[in-house]
């Protein structure tokens, strides 16, 4: 048994939580390197510093997302509603922005909202055992109601200049974004190397009925990350926003399968216990590079959602069989 903050944990779970994490980082570096090289080598205009600006950036914005997303399928647990909540925090901010409000006392109040809205999320899902996935796809309905009826009280209206601004921000000629995606990843990479909080996590995942009876406040711990993927989603909603310039209907259509796909190819599993938010973000380049490589080539923009749906169910099927090799492996 090891102790984690004076909760017992044994040794074979932190074990495996830790083997978990970071697994797939090597090959699935190679992988996109190979996309990388192979759309540099065929596709004149891919090397270009505009394209490759483009496709960091928007990177950059949908990472934003996946934060918190990661860290709730890490305990096992899906939230489906982070599209709305992007959409909403995005069309929410320039509204009240709009409407007169201080850029900072409109994001401020926008992200409260997400976070109340995570809150929600993650206590229904603890206090009455609400399946998450059904959870949040109600959730998902509901809140891009309410953005939906933003975008049609806006009307096409162009948000103030600060805000169109925002995320043109930039230090040293690098997008802000991009400076915190690569911080993030950092500081996620050493809360997996050493936060006893992301064993407790891994541990939750892997057996949430052991890891209450070894007195981890499992409750506490799922409600925190559920907050967490709806201010992070609200975040990644206001730079694209900012970025659109005006309220858009399809605003965050589809991001929770993108963010899915993503994290389960960069390690996460839908069965829980593992994840690591450097193979998010890898999982989002990858996907990026192959829409991009679709565009040089010409490809229909609908054989793009083909082709998301299409990762989407390998990776579930991979993870799927993972696990249960795991489960055999494992007794």
């Amino acid at each position: 048994m090891t102790a984690i903050n004076g909760d017992a944990v044994p040794e074979k779970k932190e074990a495996r939580s830790r083997f978990g994490s970071g697994s797939n980082i090597i090959p699935l570096t190679v992988i996109t390197a190979a996309i990388f090289v192979f759309l540099a080598v065929t596709r004149e205009n891919f090397m270009s510093g505009q394209n490759l600006s483009s496709i960091l950036f928007g990177v950059s914005i949908d990472f934003l997302a996946i934060v918190g997303f990661t860290y709730v399928m890490v305990m096992r647990e899906i939230d489906l509603s982070v599209g709305s909540v992007f959409a909403l925090a995005g069309t929410l901010t320039g509204a009240l922005l709009v409407s007169g409000w201080p850029i900072w006392a409109a994001i401020i109040v926008v992200l409260a909202l997400a976070g109340a809205i995570g809150f929600v999320n993650g206590l229904l899902v603890v206090r009455f055992n609400i399946n998450s996935l059904m959870l949040t796809i109600g959730t998902m309905l509901l809140v891009r109601g309410l953005s939906n009826v933003l975008v049609n009280e806006l009307g096409g209206q162009t948000y103030p200049r600060a805000f169109r601004s925002l995320s043109r921000t930039s230090f040293m000629d690098v997008r802000l974004t991009v400076i915190v995606m690569v911080l993030l990843v950092l500081a996620g990479w050493m809360f997996q190397r050493r936060a006893a909080l992301f064993r407790k996590m891994c541990f939750i995942g892997e057996n949430a009925g052991s890891a209450i009876v070894h007195g981890i406040r499992v409750g506490r711990i799922k409600i925190a990350a559920f907050v967490l993927s709806a201010v992070t989603a609200a975040l990644a909603g206001i730079f694209t926003a900012s970025r659109i310039a005006s309220a858009d209907i399809r605003m965050g259509l589809g991001l929770e399968f993108v963010l899915v796909t993503a994290a389960i190819i960069g390690g996460a599993s839908l069965y829980g216990g593992r994840g690591d938010l450097r193979g998010s973000a890898l999982g989002l380049l990858m996907l990026a590079l192959v829409l991009n490589g679709m565009i040089m080539y010409n490809i229909e923009p609908v054989f793009q959602q083909f082709i998301i749906g299409f990762l989407l169910i390998l990776t579930v099927a991979l993870d799927t069989f993972v696990n249960r090799t795991r489960r055999l492996d494992h007794g």
